[in-house]
């Protein structure tokens, strides 16, 4: 019989922002471990919440084996940890920080009304196994998200803000602060309408890419649902365009840098898209045993429930510093809240945007108005793909954006 021993810790303190103050600290540590055990071709899974006791669990895992099919294809001999324990900012200066911030910013920014979130976040794991493979982790990290409410508006919100950084200091303190009176100071200056058209947009690699996870999921692919079928191996987006699945600890400060079923990733990032090139379909073992194809190493689960599938985060491959080196002295616009959005059958996307800004020469200027963002997600990721940036347009943010060419059409 054949084992594997998870564990998964974390902590999280949290402040809630209400109009510009820290009104409430909530600390959460919780606790997850799991036992999957094999034999004959079948799965047998138990977990618990809390303090493990890995004897128990073992036992009550090969109980349930017999029910449930599944490979048994074990990460053998591999040894590896990597720490990354330094907090972004220590449990005991939190609250101080967060209400500090939160001031600054509500001064910065005298007509919105500031709501929202202040977390630092420290989470660590390690997996077993019995084919003596031992994998840990511990990662830091910290995040700012705000919504803002025009004092004015009857809306619930009318923007927001969001940061995670791996450093914290005053200049990372000041530079938050300086983006969200940016951010202000935009919002309610100058509108402009533009003229419908094709114009270069800027947004969240995710605003387009969440769109069509589902295509990447080994069961819809396999079934022919997929808006890429019989792609796989094939060239279907731009040279420059490389998606993968982020465990890189680098990038990805929330995530182990193994997947639930103890597979690395190269470079802890599993490529679906490398350049260009449909590379690979979401899987586990099961599922990429079921249908032939190669292991993602993109495993996740409950975990007192057998592996499936999971996106803990997306890395899209830069090209390109800022958007200045992109663009250059081009006019684009920069979305920055969208509401909803769908997508046809025949790949065609439509987004319609409830906050976009006019960017010149890399800096954001004038509000535009509402409109709807639209195009053939091959075109918006192929032949009208521009590139990907290490930056944000702000300057705090750590995320980059992608630029591409893309429909304009006014509500």
């Amino acid at each position: 019989m054949e084992k594997e021993y998870l564990l998964n810790k974390s902590n999280e303190i949290t402040l809630n922002v209400t109009d510009g103050k820290v009104d409430s600290y909530r600390e959460k540590d919780e606790t997850q471990s799991t036992v999957r055990v094999y034999e004959n071709g079948t799965i047998g899974v138990a977990g618990a919440l809390g303090d493990p006791d890995f004897d128990a669990l073992e036992k009550e895992a090969a109980a349930k084996l017999g029910g449930i099919p599944y490979p048994c294809k074990l990460n053998a001999g591999v040894k590896k940890s990597i720490i990354r324990n330094k907090p972004v900012v220590s449990e005991k200066d939190v609250l101080r920080v967060g209400k500090r911030l939160a001031k600054k910013v509500a001064a910065a920014c005298p007509r919105f009304l500031i709501n929202g979130k202040i977390q630092t976040a420290r989470r660590q794991g390690s997996y077993k196994n019995s084919q003596d493979t031992e994998l840990s982790y511990e990662n830091t990290s910290f995040y700012a998200s705000f919504i803002l409410k025009d004092k004015d508006s009857s809306n619930i919100m009318d923007a927001s803000y969001g940061v995670s950084v791996s450093r914290y200091g005053s200049v990372t303190e000041r530079k938050i602060v300086d983006d969200v009176k940016t951010l202000h100071d935009a919002y309610f200056g100058e509108k402009v309408t533009l003229p419908d058209g094709k114009y270069p947009v800027i947004l969240a690699p995710v605003d387009v890419l969440g769109q069509i996870v589902k295509d990447f999921i080994a069961e819809y692919y396999v079934s022919g649902g997929s808006l890429f079928k019989e792609k796989l191996g094939e060239k279907i987006f731009n040279e420059n365009l490389t998606v993968a699945v982020d465990r890189n600890p680098v990038t990805n400060r929330s995530a182990a840098f193994y997947d639930a079923e103890g597979e690395i990733a190269p470079n802890y990032r599993a490529n679906l898209i490398q350049d260009g090139v449909f590379k690979n379909v979401l899987n586990c073992k099961n599922t990429a045993t079921m249908f032939g194809l190669p292991l993602s190493k993109t495993a996740a689960g409950a975990y007192d429930g057998v592996p499936s599938i999971g996106f803990p985060g997306v890395y899209v491959k830069p090209t390109a510093t800022d958007v200045n080196e992109l663009l250059g002295a081009e006019k684009a616009v920069y979305v920055l809240i969208t509401s909803g959005g769908d997508i046809t059958t025949e790949g065609v996307l439509g987004l319609p945007v409830q906050l976009a800004f006019l960017v010149e020469n890399g800096k954001i200027t004038k509000r535009v108005t509402d409109f709807t963002i639209s195009g053939n997600v091959r075109d918006v990721l192929g032949d009208d793909f521009i590139g990907v940036t290490q930056k944000d347009v702000f300057t705090t943010p750590q995320e980059g954006v992608l630029v591409a060419k893309m429909n304009l059409i006014n509500n």
